[in-house]
């Protein structure tokens, strides 16, 4: 209760700090072969608008599809219709997830391999903030059809390799509890596996089937119980469908990165802000800022004047 009420308080003050960026001009969506998917809640419009603003000026193309719950207020689906034109939406409720599990984004990357059978696909979690000067190693990728993901240095390796790995992490999250079984999978010596984030990847077109999807999520049911029903499993399931696409590719460490204690700061090209670290430092508003001011400089809008506050403590 303590953790929603905090979470809340650091998100209202983030939006109003970084409200500028209504401000920006449009994203006109141009077509390309590849297509932008993110899952957008009803507190995450202002973070996406950020994330997808910052992104589409480095790849300048690409369709965008937002999956939205049915519920979303129709004031938030303008906004983000506004702001991005030419966006899609897709109802949240209404993704067959067939024999896979609901719940915890596996609709979203259910929906994601649906859409792998006509073209390459990006996944962009609506708290990542490009801030590099290009993006070349994700356009490369689009263009060439490999899969990639973002995994803060961690190596493509053996799935007996990522278990030994696994243990000596701390935690017991569902995600790692699986991570700490995967040399129990069929072919383990033979199947490959990178500990990623599922928050920034991008998968191949035919790169992957959703049978074997299916297959995964009943073999990792069967190997870890109750547990693989917790958050975290689709990140685990997202990393294995990377690794083992064709051609799988690990974006350089730390030009793409997870934002977290003492980890890569402007150095990155592209930075996702994890929920348990999102607002430390007031490092993602000041950011931010900083992407508004550019977005703004090269269209001639002034952007609302602001500047970060101290984070509540």
């Amino acid at each position: 209760m303590l953790y929603r009420l905090r979470k809340q308080l650091h998100t209202r003050r983030f939006e109003w700090i970084t409200r500028g960026i209504r401000a920006t001009p449009p994203v006109r969506v141009m077509p390309a072969p590849w297509t932008f998917v993110s899952m957008v809640g009803d507190d995450d419009v202002h973070l996406y608008l950020l994330a997808m603003k910052t992104l589409y000026r480095r790849l300048q193309r690409g369709n965008v599809v937002a999956i939205v719950a049915c519920t979303m207020p129709a004031a938030r689906r303008d906004l983000l219709a506004e702001h991005v034109d030419g966006i899609r939406f897709e109802a949240l409720e209404a993704i067959d997830t067939g024999r896979c599990q609901r719940g915890g984004t596996w609709e979203r990357l259910i929906h994601i391999l649906n859409r792998t059978r006509d073209g390459y696909v990006i996944q962009v979690d609506c708290d990542t903030l490009a801030q590099g000067t290009n993006l070349d190693e994700v356009a490369y990728c689009a263009a060439n059809n490999l899969p990639f993901t973002l995994s803060d240095g961690w190596p493509l390796v053996t799935m007996r390799a990522a278990a030994e790995a696994a243990r000596a992490i701390p935690g017991n999250q569902p995600g790692i509890v699986a991570e700490r079984l995967l040399d129990r999978y069929p072919n383990s010596d033979r199947l490959l596996y990178v500990r990623g984030s599922s928050g920034f990847a991008g998968f191949a077109k035919g790169g992957f089937s959703r049978d074997r999807l299916d297959e995964f999520d009943a073999n990792m049911s069967t190997l870890t119980g109750a547990s693989w029903r917790g958050w975290g499993t689709e990140q685990c399931a997202s990393n294995f469908v990377v690794a083992n696409s064709p051609r799988p590719v690990v974006l350089p460490f730390p030009s793409y990165s997870c934002f977290f204690p003492g980890g890569p700061r402007n150095e990155a090209k592209l930075l996702h802000f994890i929920g348990s670290h999102r607002f430390d430092e007031n490092f993602y508003a000041q950011q931010a800022l900083a992407a508004i001011a550019d977005l703004a400089a090269r269209s001639g809008v002034k952007p609302a004047a602001s500047r970060p506050e101290r984070a509540i403590g």
